[in-house]
């Protein structure tokens, strides 16, 4: 068995975690998906080898930022296109969502604070509680929203890289 573009598959556990893990979706902006894509989210942590709760919390943390890109970049319509790239790294988790949706205005992406009776705003404040870095930016043609979480120390994987 062989890739298309790129070296043949690992052949052991040595070669396989010598490099980064990646995988990639392209998806449509249905709310129908957020289940979908927090399980990948909460499996791909736990294979990385993050506690349960931390699993929990980046899960949340992945649902809320594409739920943020549904409602406000797409203003819930269900058939534009998200790209989310995830890559497991030897000391972190990055999920890079990618849209071609309206650009966010910077001054409403910080959260609220959370002793704000509107009850709209949690979802950043949350994201940000969650995750190590959070970064927005345009990019061309559209947004990119990468969130990283870091591994504990003692649990990083020295060897991967």
């Amino acid at each position: 068995m062989g890739c298309e573009n790129g070296p043949p598959p690992a052949s052991g556990p040595d070669e396989a975690s010598s490099r980064p893990l990646r995988f990639h979706i392209r998806m449509a902006s249905d709310p129908r998906l957020l289940p979908v894509v927090r399980g990948v989210a909460s499996e791909l942590a736990a294979a990385w080898g993050f506690e349960d709760e931390q699993c929990r919390g980046i899960a949340l943390a992945v649902d809320e930022a594409l739920s943020n890109i549904i409602r406000h970049a797409y203003k819930n319509r269900c058939d534009q296109e998200i790209e989310l790239h995830c890559e497991a790294h030897a000391d972190c988790l990055e999920f890079t969502f990618i849209d071609r949706g309206e650009a966010a205005d910077p001054s409403r992406i910080c959260a609220q604070p959370l002793d704000e009776i509107a009850l709209g705003g949690r979802g950043t404040h949350l994201i940000r509680q969650i995750m190590d870095e959070v970064c927005y930016e345009r990019v061309p043609g559209g947004n990119s929203l990468r969130l990283k979480k870091s591994l504990p120390p003692q649990k990083a994987r020295l060897d991967r890289t």
